[in-house]
Formats: structure tokens, C-alpha cells, sequence
């Protein structure tokens, strides 16, 4: 089941990624890379009959906010170690998003024997109910239950070795609401800024035309979950900057969908710009 993922510290996120969904759990552990930019947490729990057709159920996001079960149908071959098996029902979610809009996934691996260990690799690829979304797909790696219980202890010690993280400059976070027709002003504490678009959602068509200092920099451009970035310095574009965005095409499902991130400094303003086709939003930002 894909949703929007997030990528964390390497550590970190692989001992959270490999806590087991529950202590009677079984099965396959691991993780989602969809489209090579972004990673979910991941695992099966599966039974074979003795045909070696196989039913159970997924979870992804797991202990998550966006946490969803679904039922899961497929085939396993021995000769091969193959194991195929596809997403068919959606059990519960944590989601708010409607399940109708949901891609479900479709998965074709193999196991391998690597450094002792029994790992899963494979590609998957997904597809809604609903024709007009766009799915994506990507590669699954998953591990046995046993070796994922090594590893985390194994990583646990080597965590508790390691010398205590410098202390990192402190970040503040400002989140808003973009709506059609306003005029959002910014102060910058620092002159090189990065600008970050993209559309956190679902890949349905929107599209997009910005203009900076009324000067088109983007037209018409199809709004993703691959990330368009920008650098600039104030001081050079004389310490203010005007951004416009302007909404092309709703795309399948109403209103385009924007989120933009404005890094300077220790700062990040994140702006959620939703808009009708036709309408436009102003961005300015500014040195102090």
C-alpha cells in the first residue's frame, strides 16, 4: 500500500523500520522504495497451503500515522524461491485519505542467501481502483523475522558505542495555509535560499506555472512527488524575491496541490498552497 514516506536518520530509521508490528508476528520484514526517492517501512505475515499459494496480509507505515493492513494473495515457487503476491483488499487504515484512492501494490521477488541472512528482493508495481490516479513503483527488499531481530540488537550495541552526535543548530519550523489570491510575506535570515515544490499527495495531474519577479521559471509543470528545487541569493536578486504561483490544471482529483519548502539558515517555512484552476498565490520573500 504506497503512501507518502518520509527519510530519516540512517540509524534511527532502520532500527524503527525493523521493530516487529507485534510480538506474535511472522513473516518478512523490510522496506518500500518508491521511485527511488522515498522509503516506507514495510512487512508481510503470510501462510502456504500445500500448492504453495500464499494468503495473509501487508502492513506499511508501520506504528505510523498513514499505518494501513491489507489483504494480500500470491504464489511462492521452491525451485526458484520466487515468491509473487499482490495487495487485493484494503483491512484497516489509519489514513484519512479515502480508500477508493489507495494504490495497491503488486510485488515479484526472490529469496537470496546474503552475509548468512535470508533477504527478500523484488520490484513492485501499484494501481488504484480509480483509473485517473497515477501509481507509482519501485523495489521491496524484506528480511526473515529471525535475522531482522539480529540485526536490531546487533545495531542497538553499535548505536550505544558510538560518541554522542555534535550538537546540530536548531531548526525552526513555520507551517502555512496558502490560499488563492493572498500575498504571503517572509522575512529571510539568511541570504541563500532554497525553494523545494512538490506535491506531497496524489500524482493526479496537477500543474503548475511559476514566475519569479514575474519572469516564468516554470510553465505548466506536472506536480509530482519528485521534488523541483531552486537556489538563490537575495543579495543578488536585491534582497527581495517574488514568487507567483499559478494553478494550470486541477488535474483528476479538484484543487492543485503545492507544498513548498523555503529553506534560509535555520529556518524552514513550509507553505500548503491549494488552489482552483486559474487561480494564483504571491510568495515574497525578504532580507531584514
Amino acid at each position: 500500500m504506497i503512501k507518502r514516506g518520509r527519510l530519516y536518520a540512517a540509524a534511527v530509521f532502520f532500527l524503527i523500520l525493523l521493530s516487529p508490528a507485534s510480538a506474535q508476528a511472522t513473516g518478512l520484514r523490510g522496506a518500500i522504495v518508491i521511485a527511488n526517492t522515498e522509503v516506507m517501512s514495510y512487512s508481510i505475515v503470510y501462510d502456504l497451503d500445500r500448492n504453495n499459494n500464499l494468503s495473509g496480509y501487508s502492513v506499511c507505515d508501520i506504528n505510523g500515522n498513514e499505518e494501513t493492513k491489507a489483504r494480500i494473495r500470491g504464489t511462492y515457487d521452491p525451485k526458484t524461491r520466487s515468491l509473487n503476491f499482490e495487495e487485493v483488499a484494503v483491512i484497516h487504515t489509519r489514513s484519512k485519505v479515502p480508500v477508493s484512492e489507495f494504490c495497491l501494490m503488486k510485488v515479484s521477488g526472490r529469496f537470496e542467501k546474503k552475509n548468512g541472512r535470508t533477504m527478500f528482493n523484488g520490484t513492485f508495481t501499484s494501481e488504484s481502483h480509480d483509473p485517473e490516479l497515477l501509481c507509482e513503483s519501485g523495489s521491496i527488499v524484506m528480511m526473515m523475522e529471525d535475522d531482522a531481530n539480529a540485526l536490531v540488537k546487533r545495531a542497538a550495541k553499535a548505536l550505544e558505542k558510538l560518541p554522542p552526535p555534535a550538537e546540530a543548530p536548531e531548526w525552526t519550523r513555520n507551517v502555512m495555509e496558502v490560499e488563492a489570491g493572498s500575498l504571503t510575506e517572509l522575512r529571510i535570515e539568511s541570504p541563500v535560499v532554497q525553494l523545494d515544490l512538490v506535491d506531497d499527495r496524489f500524482q493526479d495531474g496537477d500543474r503548475i506555472t511559476v514566475l519569479k519577479n514575474n519572469a516564468v521559471i516554470l510553465d505548466a509543470l506536472e506536480i509530482t512527488n519528485r521534488v523541483k528545487s531552486f537556489r538563490f541569493d537575495l543579495e543578488k536578486e536585491g534582497k527581495e524575491v517574488a514568487f507567483t504561483i499559478v494553478a494550470e490544471d486541477e488535474g483528476a482529483i479538484s484543487l492543485t496541490t503545492v507544498k513548498a519548502s523555503i529553506r534560509s539558515g535555520s529556518q524552514v517555512h513550509l507553505l500548503m498552497v491549494s488552489l482552483s484552476k486559474g487561480e494564483s498565490a504571491r510568495i515574497v520573500l525578504k532580507l531584514p
